[in-house]
């Protein structure tokens, strides 16, 4: 029997440990969590179902937006908007509180395809911009960018309709 030195067999067990490594699938890749609702790596963007706004009486410098998106699969967060109409957009939500109505900034808005976004005047979530760099009229559309987590920016137009077409006796 053949007597190997020692670094003969370090060296043999050193070899023998890269070919295995080499020929392992598992531990040349490793683990790779996956989530159930993204099946599909590719990510399909919200759908933009309904969207106006309002017109703004003479001198207002804030008006709202109201979209209705929805996604086929998986989820999104809408983390904010902007448009060149306006100095900032934010997230806000409207409820009645002790028989008032109350307005809080929101930091994000969650969406998937049980739970579609849905904002309507007269309660709820909708798009606040403040600042307005212009008035906004009836028949005009308002140019908007919706910023969303880990999903890129989406560009909507938005038309401001007349009262009388959102609000009917």
């Amino acid at each position: 029997m053949t007597r190997l030195s020692r670094a003969s067999l370090m060296l043999a067990i050193a070899m023998s440990g890269i070919l295995w490594m080499r020929t392992d699938a598992s531990a040349a890749t490793p683990p790779v969590a996956t989530d159930p609702m993204l099946e599909n790596p590719v990510l399909e963007n919200p759908v933009l179902e309904d969207a106006f706004a309002l017109p703004t009486p003479p001198g207002a410098t804030t008006a709202a937006l109201y979209i209705t998106l929805s996604l086929p699969r998986g989820k999104v967060t809408l983390t904010g908007a902007s448009s060149p109409v306006a100095q900032s957009i934010e997230l806000h939500e409207m409820q009645m509180h002790e028989g008032r109505m109350h307005m809080r900034q929101l930091r994000h808005l969650t969406l998937s395809p049980e739970s579609p976004l849905e904002m309507r005047p007269g309660g709820g979530p909708h798009l606040m911009l403040t600042g307005l760099t212009q008035p906004i009229s009836s028949g005009d559309e308002i140019p908007a960018t919706l910023h969303f987590q880990a999903r890129p920016d989406q560009q909507i137009r938005v038309p401001v309709k007349d009262y009388s077409d959102i609000f009917t006796p």
